[in-house]
């Protein structure tokens, strides 16, 4: 058989060119970057993370291609081994699917990936260099084929052993990628609930409260308190930040400003000894019903008990509000005694504020 000498001296360049250690070292690297590209296709476009089971397999064999320049089966085998192994790791990452798919046609997928990564991973010899090809390949290996860049047991473990390394970095990168993630979202959560909070924050120099109602102050007084906002029905609140300095300056607002009754019985209450006794008492004066309540239990507390309960009994059967007869009758359930310790600890109580009206 005449062989054109042209065509053996290229078909045996081509030979001499193959590199399938090369091949094996790119492929495997090439993995790392090709994992975080179907990462990132899940993430943006989670609807195509399946597709990339076509995708990776032709990206693989244009790799080993162009990195081995093969013409032997060794090189499909390189393709289809870092393609299968990409394919592993990202179902270990949870990649790959996204909603409902069936897997006939994942597998359907992977099987065209496979085959793609077969094909490409080639280069495919030219009808005209076949005969020169066969020249060389037919009735021994070639040269090239004894080299250690191309032995099979040379070139496989490697593969293998490059290809651990490579998912490996790559997982562990993508672990901590998205342990960042996480971190960074919850810190800008908590950045954006601390801004949230601050902007619901209100000016509590007497001028900027001039133009609030005297049970919006009262509100906004108990949200300082609690780090709560409710409505004026008490039905809904939401995150406030807390201020107890804050809480007290808009109480004195109301009772240096507007002289009122419900503010100087909270500010009595929560401040105590002779001064809040004293304001308690002139809230009392003022008829503020929780402050007669309270200045009667006091007075129950340090004088005369049973006095105190009678004055009680008549200012229950006297109120025309049902709260307050509500709260007398859970005093009087309790015990003088026993209310007497909410002087030692008080409490600021969201019904002060819900069930104060405007008069």
């Amino acid at each position: 058989m005449k062989i054109d000498q042209a065509q053996l001296d290229k078909v045996e360049v081509k030979l001499n060119k193959q590199n399938a250690f090369l091949a094996a070292i790119a492929a495997a690297f090439w993995a790392i970057p090709l994992i975080l590209m179907w990462y990132f296709v899940h993430v943006y476009y989670p609807s195509f993370s399946a597709v990339m089971l076509l995708i990776n397999g032709l990206l693989v064999g244009f790799v080993v291609r162009i990195h081995g320049k093969g013409l032997t089966g060794v090189f499909s085998l390189i393709a289809i081994l870092v393609h299968t192994s990409i394919v592993l790791a990202a179902f270990s990452l949870n990649i790959v699917l996204a909603g409902t798919t069936w897997a006939f046609l994942l597998f359907g997928l992977y099987i065209a990936g496979v085959i793609g990564a077969k094909k490409i991973s080639r280069i495919e010899v030219p009808f005209e260099e076949h005969r020169a090809f066969s020249f060389f390949t037919s009735t021994k290996p070639h040269e090239s084929n004894k080299k250690l860049k191309n032995k099979w047991y040379i070139v496989l473990p490697t593969l293998l052993l490059t290809m651990a390394l490579s998912l490996y970095a790559s997982i562990l990168g993508l672990a901590f990628f998205n342990e960042y993630q996480v971190l960074t979202q919850q810190e800008q959560q908590r950045q954006q609930q601390r801004q949230n909070r601050e902007n619901r924050e209100i000016d509590i120099m007497p001028a900027a409260l001039d133009s609030k109602s005297t049970q919006e102050v009262l509100l906004y007084s108990y949200a300082y308190h609690s780090g709560l906002l409710f409505n004026k029905y008490g039905r809904r609140s939401e995150v406030f930040p807390q201020s107890e300095y804050k809480a007290l300056a808009l109480l004195r607002y109301l009772v240096e400003y507007r002289n009122n009754a419900r503010a100087k019985f909270i500010l009595g209450f929560l401040t105590g000894e002779t001064k809040g006794s004293e304001m308690l008492q002139a809230a009392a004066d003022q008829k503020d019903p929780y402050a007669r309540i309270y200045s009667t239990v006091s007075f129950g507390c340090y004088s005369n008990e049973d006095l105190a309960v009678e004055l009680l009994q008549k200012l229950r059967n006297t109120a025309t509000e049902e709260y307050i007869r509500e709260e007398i009758s859970s005093i009087l359930y309790l015990g003088i005694k026993d209310v007497c310790r909410d002087f030692e600890q008080p409490e600021f109580m969201l019904s002060y504020v819900i069930n104060y009206s405007e008069k």
